[in-house]
């Protein structure tokens, strides 16, 4: 048997019916605003000004740059390191 897998019953078969209840009108919430809340994220995709958001990327990339340049080695040799540290420990 995998280890998701098991033989218990499912928790519904467990609930009362003021649980279940609760849980249908949960879902039901979520259905009703399901349609809203996309209508929220298109409307934020449309209004973003993606190319200032580039641009400002851009400058965070530079500044980062800047004060952290990037090492001549991907640090797996240092990551590889740590790893035997804590394996000893």
């Amino acid at each position: 048997m995998a280890p998701w897998q098991t033989d218990q019953k499912p928790y519904a078969l467990y609930m009362t019916a003021t649980e279940k209840e609760a849980l249908r009108a949960y879902v039901a919430r979520w259905k009703r605003a399901a349609p809203l809340l996309q209508q929220v994220r298109d409307a934020d995709i449309r209004a973003a000004d993606t190319a200032s958001m580039i641009a400002c990327s851009n400058l965070l990339f530079r500044d980062a740059l800047k004060h952290s340049p990037p090492q001549m080695d991907s640090g797996l040799v240092e990551q590889q390191r740590w790893f035997g540290k804590l394996r000893a420990q």
